[in-house]
């Protein structure tokens, strides 16, 4: 009797041991790929930054971290796809700050503020403005008094609501001009019909818009930034040459769906800034004429909060529609 109690009573401790350990396992993250989706289409810095931290993380995670490129409505697709994904982990998303823009022009079908859970900030970059390389167009006082003449310039997006989209729409507001809206599906088939002559102009990504730069497939103007970049420290930003106060830049991040367990997010979030640190991913940031930033949870929504005040205030100053 008194041997069956002691094994009763061993079991019992026994069990109590291991179960915490049983839970721990089924608990384990990841336990199988993740999905970082990209609301462009590849070759755009939003993709090159989800492919380097893709990599990384994955090597981070034990598990391979699959990019999945869902490009359309100016980045909005992948954005949307993720607030109606399992608050799991295992679907993240490379955003930038056209979620703020976008919900500053109300086409969003989600709230940013209850339906996503930021992660991460990743990099900051300047747009570059940029012109077919045979374009009389010569500098900012040049494409003024083009584009005040209604129709006579157009140009190219990645999307409605991307900074690409919403720059040159600020800075018609600002300048008087009256330039026309030609969105594409990523920065890469808009910079096709640009080097072709299709569209006149673009407030481009600095990223992909540099190397055709420097081999003389378009003309660089200036840079939307507060400052000049090193990149090409002979070009004046817009504010420099005469329009005033005009400060764009696209800011990149990692969000997941609302719900998502905050050791996950920790996990992730910890695992990100690691990556940034590296000495090595921070060069290959700098390669892509970006800024690297290191940013958790708190302040990525911090950031979200400031940029969806200053484009609804943008928004109701000039009055530009999402379509």
């Amino acid at each position: 009797m008194k041997i069956t109690k002691l094994l009763a009573s061993a079991a019992i401790t026994l069990t109590a041991c291991i179960a915490p350990l049983v839970t721990h396992a089924a608990d384990a993250y990841p336990a199988r790929p993740v999905r970082l989706l990209v609301g462009f289409s590849p070759g755009g810095l939003t993709d090159q930054l989800a492919r380097l931290y893709g990599q990384k993380l994955g090597e981070a995670l034990g598990k391979p971290v699959v990019v999945d490129n869902r490009p359309g409505a100016g980045g909005n697709i992948a954005v949307q796809m993720i607030t109606q994904s399992q608050a799991d982990g295992y679907t993240l998303v490379m955003a930038a700050n056209y979620v703020a823009i976008n919900a500053a022009l109300d086409r969003n079908t989600y709230d940013w503020d209850k339906d996503l859970k930021p992660v991460a900030l990743i990099a900051s970059t300047p747009n570059i403005v940029v012109v077919p390389a045979n374009s009389p167009l010569r500098s900012v006082a040049d494409l003024i008094a083009a584009g005040k003449t209604p129709g006579k310039l157009t140009y190219g997006s990645a999307g409605v609501g991307s900074t690409t989209h919403m720059a040159v729409e600020l800075f018609n507001a600002m300048s008087g001009t009256a330039m026309t809206h030609v969105p594409y599906k990523g920065v890469s088939p808009a910079e096709l019909d640009l080097v072709a002559g299709t569209v006149s102009l673009m407030f481009d990504s600095i990223t992909t818009a540099a190397p055709m730069v420097k081999s003389g497939k378009l003309k660089a103007i200036a840079v939307t930034g507060p400052k000049r970049t090193p990149a090409f420290p002979e070009l004046p930003t817009v504010h420099e040459a005469g329009l005033k106060g005009f400060d764009v830049e696209a800011t990149y991040m990692v969000l997941a769906p609302a719900g998502t367990p905050q050791h996950i997010v920790d996990q992730l979030s910890a695992a990100v800034a690691a990556i940034s640190r590296d000495p090595a991913t921070r060069k290959v940031i700098e390669g892509l004429y970006a800024t690297p930033l290191s940013g958790g949870p708190g302040e990525t929504k911090t950031y979200l909060r400031k940029e969806v005040a200053k484009w609804q205030d943008v928004v109701r100053k000039i009055g530009v529609k999402a379509d």
